[in-house]
């Protein structure tokens, strides 16, 4: 044989054996696309809520007092009657750190709250009555509470212990390998285009040559576009708009967390017939949790504002973890105007987006300031909402800073809560932030001109005109 025969044959069988190592990406292709067609859905235990009433003085507990609930929780609320702006120290106790106290947080009075009217205020009515509730408090893995009396005279104290069980992905599911799918049929094109790619490298890989033929070639470039089709981001309805950024869908979160059952919810969410601003707010919970940890965190949250305050589903209408995992939050469609209970007075024509974790003396992660930022100007982008263009809301009570049906102009469409409430939310320490959170907000939105800058479907009893200043802050 010829030594160019030689080195050619030498070639071929370095190049069949290169060529070999191409079943280590098909199979990996394969294992990743292939769960997708099991069941995903994951093991969510049903939250619960364990209501345990303190032995209280009979002459009321005043700054001091002290009791102790032996419950396990993860998420911690306070009921009480008396002042309605008292305040509570939260201790706990877990199972792996022996009997000492480790303090949890300070709970005030509920820092969201219904419009008048809505069928989230006559349903809390219905379930408090005339007791005062916390916001709730994530707490981890608890096994005592303990409640001591900050500020206020109290009465009739009890502990609100929520549990809610970290999920865990069924065997052979996608989950229980780490690997993220869309939810809804998109998880299937995922999953067939990332099969189908790794078939043809397993086919090549054992000896087929695509490109000897102009059909087999053909064949490959059709493999080509599925793929990324089905890999790449969703296009954008507007070639000015924000995408929808990657979101952890109810249905994948929450599908056993029913609409609270209540007569006055039992039409099913409620809605405005326009959309004028966002709120951003903070949960007041603890900024040490894993991203792991998230799912049950809103889930607590969830059954807490339905089970304690009474709400008809979760008052948020996103949330937003210090990871960046962004969750849709109350039922009735992520690109409709939804009326929730995150901000008594203004939640009809708005959409209530919360950071999970206390702000008021961190500032949010890199990671939760781009995923606030990305889902603001998508929201706005689907109403075509200029956010630097100012707009008029119509009161309706609530709680909020101004009486039912008082006209309010605000100079841009993403406010912090405590614009619109007496409270410290979204934080001390990221409110002053909102500026900057606007600056970077407005160049990924798409908005129509001529979208009108009022909310004149809410009737006004009022031709008082107020605007927004930053005040004093009492709630926490």
């Amino acid at each position: 044989m010829v030594p160019g025969g030689a080195e050619l044959g030498v070639s071929r069988l370095l190049f069949a054996r290169a060529r070999r190592l191409l079943l280590i990406p098909a199979i990996g292709l394969v294992l990743l696309g292939a769960p997708a067609f099991a069941l995903d859905r994951p093991s969510l235990p049903a939250p619960s809520t364990e209501e345990v009433p303190l032995v209280v003085p009979l002459d009321n507990a005043g700054p001091g007092w002290r009791g102790e609930a032996d419950v396990p929780a993860n998420l911690v609320g306070i009921k009480w009657s008396g002042d309605p702006d008292a305040e509570f120290k939260i201790e706990i106790q877990r199972a792996d750190e022996g009997r000492r106290w480790v303090e949890a947080g300070t709970l005030g009075g509920e820092d969201v709250g219904a419009d008048d009217g809505t069928s989230d205020a006559s349903s809390a009515v219905r379930a408090l009555g005339d007791e005062n509730a916390s916001e709730p408090l994530w707490v981890g893995d608890a096994r005592d509470v303990r409640v001591t009396v900050v500020s206020g005279a109290v009465d009739a104290v009890s502990v609100e212990a929520v549990t809610s069980d970290r999920a865990s992905a069924p065997n052979g599911s996608v989950g229980a390998l780490g690997v993220s799918f869309p939810d809804g049929p998109d998880r299937f094109g995922y999953a067939i285009a990332l099969v189908l790619a790794g078939v043809v490298l397993g086919a090549v890989a054992a000896g087929w040559s695509p490109w000897r033929s102009r059909r087999q070639l053909a064949l490959i470039g059709v493999l080509g576009v599925v793929v990324l089709t089905a890999c790449g981001p969703p296009p954008s309805p507007n070639a000015v708009n924000a995408g929808q950024p990657a979101m952890t869908m109810r249905s994948q979160w929450g599908p056993d967390l029913a609409w609270n059952p209540s007569p006055e919810c039992s039409p099913g969410p409620e809605y405005a017939d326009f959309f004028s601003f966002v709120v951003v707010h903070h949960t007041v919970n603890s900024n040490t949790y894993g991203p792991n940890d998230s799912q049950a965190m809103v889930r607590a949250i969830q059954q807490y504002h339905v089970k304690t305050l009474g709400y008809c589903d979760i008052a948020y209408n996103f949330l937003v973890d210090k990871y960046g995992q962004i969750f849709e939050g109350r039922q009735g469609g992520i690109t409709k105007s939804v009326i929730a209970a995150h901000a008594g007075g203004f939640n009809t024509g708005s959409s209530g987006m919360a950071f999970i974790g206390n702000y008021t003396n961190d500032q949010p992660p890199p990671a939760a300031w781009n995923s606030m930022v990305n889902l603001i100007a998508w929201k706005l982008s689907v109403h075509y909402l200029d956010p630097s263009a100012g707009f008029t809301a119509v009161s309706r009570g609530g709680g909020s800073r101004w009486p039912e049906g008082t006209s309010v102009s605000f100079p841009n469409k993403i406010v912090g809560h405590r614009d619109l409430w007496a409270t410290a939310c979204p934080g001390d320490a990221f409110y002053p932030r909102l500026p900057a959170l606007r600056t970077a907000v407005q160049p990924q939105v798409g908005w129509d001109p001529n979208a009108p800058t009022t909310t004149t479907s809410v009737p006004s009893s009022s031709s008082t005109t107020s605007t927004t200043s930053t005040t004093s802050t009492t709630r926490p």
